[in-house]
């Protein structure tokens, strides 16, 4: 018997990858954004150590330990938003709910660890012989609302996995949030060494 092509089933339509696509630009965008900030922090700073003065203000206290714990926190979120692309591409939704609230709750953890180093060092914009104040406040603030927006994708990404439209053959939506996650990462992690451990 011979089939005709019109008695074959329709392919189902291709879906796009409209959400990996504008996290990919949003992704560029942010990290070009960060390395033009980081260029003028490095190198405002190298001029006032070549002129023998000090960066960091005398009466600044810059702690370790809470930026220490950020890093930490934010490493631990890799694996833990990994496990919600794991589980939402085995249709386990349970696990991804609970693995993007994790991730959620890290990140709050941040924001408040953040705002406790910030308010402990007596860093006093536009106040002192050098800008470090500015640039080190230019900085975090930018990171900390990367890191709300990281949280604010991460909450709609979670109540769509809970209506049901995130599923093993629709996961481009925890991946992308996954993707901006691990950026957000990585630019603390230069922060965390430019910024706080080199001074």
């Amino acid at each position: 018997m011979n089939l005709r092509t019109t008695d074959l089933p329709t392919a189902p339509p291709v879906r796009g990858r409209t959400p990996l696509v504008a996290t990919g630009f949003a992704i560029a965008a942010m990290l070009m954004y960060f390395a033009g900030i980081f260029g003028v922090y490095l190198k405002e700073r190298a001029l006032v150590r070549a002129e023998g003065g000090s960066w960091i203000p005398d009466k600044v206290t810059i702690e370790l330990t809470q930026p220490g714990m950020i890093i930490w926190t934010l490493l631990i979120s890799i694996f833990v938003m990994q496990w919600a692309v794991y589980s939402i591409k085995r249709d386990d939704r349970q696990h991804t709910l609970l693995a993007i609230g994790t991730t959620i709750l890290m990140g709050a953890m941040v924001l408040v660890q953040t705002a406790w180093h910030l308010s402990q060092t007596n860093l006093v914009a536009d106040e002192g012989p050098t800008t470090a104040a500015t640039l080190i406040y230019t900085i975090v603030g930018s990171y900390v609302v990367a890191i709300v927006i990281g949280m604010v994708i991460l909450l709609l990404t979670g109540f769509r996995t809970l209506a049901g439209q995130y599923g093993s053959q629709q996961t481009d939506g925890v991946v992308a949030a996954s993707l901006y996650w691990y950026s957000l990462v990585f630019v603390y992690f230069i922060i965390w060494i430019a910024v706080f451990i080199a001074k």
